[in-house]
C-alpha cells in the first residue's frame, strides 16, 4: 500500500469554502482580542488566536499534503475502512471528499477560536472571570460532531450505497 499512488484530485468547492470561512473566523478572533487589548494590557487575550492560529496551519499543511503523506506515510492516515471497500475507479474521489471533513473542522476551530477569544475579552474588560460562552461552547462542539458524522454518511451513501 506505500507504493501505491493514488490519482489526485482537488479539494471539492464545499472544502474550499469550509477554509475560507475558518481562516476569517480566526482572523476575526485576532481582530477581537487586538480590540480588546486597548482596554487592558493583558496578552492572555492572544493565547486563544495563537493557538487556533498554530492547529488551523497544521491542518491546512495536513490537507495540502495528504496525498503525499497518504502514499509515503499510510500508517499516519486514519482513514475510515470505506476508503479500502470502495471500487478502484472511485478510491481517488472518496478519498478527496474525506478531506472535506478536515475543511470542515477547520472552519469549527475557526468558529472556537473566535468564541474563545471573545468570551476571554468579555471577561477582561468586565474584571470577570466567568466566560458566558461555556454553552454556545458545547453547542458548537455538537454541531460539528453532527457535521462530521453526516458528512462522513454522505461519502459512505455516494460510494457504498
Amino acid at each position: 500500500m506505500a507504493n501505491r499512488a493514488i490519482k489526485q484530485y482537488g479539494l471539492e468547492s464545499i472544502a474550499k469554502m469550509l477554509i475560507m470561512i475558518g481562516g476569517l473566523l480566526v482572523l476575526a478572533s485576532w481582530v477581537v482580542a487586538l480590540y480588546y487589548f486597548g482596554f487592558t494590557d493583558q496578552n492572555a487575550l492572544f493565547i486563544a488566536p495563537v493557538i487556533f492560529t498554530c492547529v488551523f496551519v497544521v491542518t491546512l499543511l495536513v490537507i495540502k499534503y495528504r496525498y503525499t503523506l497518504f502514499e509515503r506515510y499510510p500508517y499516519l492516515m486514519t482513514l475510515p475502512s470505506l476508503f479500502y471497500r470502495i471500487d478502484k475507479s472511485k478510491q481517488a474521489s472518496a478519498f478527496s471528499m474525506i478531506f472535506t471533513v478536515h475543511a470542515l473542522v477547520v472552519a469549527f476551530l475557526g468558529l472556537m477560536s473566535l468564541l474563545l477569544t471573545i468570551s476571554i475579552s468579555t471577561g477582561v474588560k468586565k474584571s470577570s472571570a466567568a466566560f458566558p460562552f461555556l454553552y454556545l461552547y458545547i453547542a458548537v462542539v455538537a454541531i460539528l460532531i453532527v457535521a462530521v458524522l453526516w458528512q462522513y454518511r454522505r461519502i459512505y451513501i455516494r460510494f457504498i450505497e
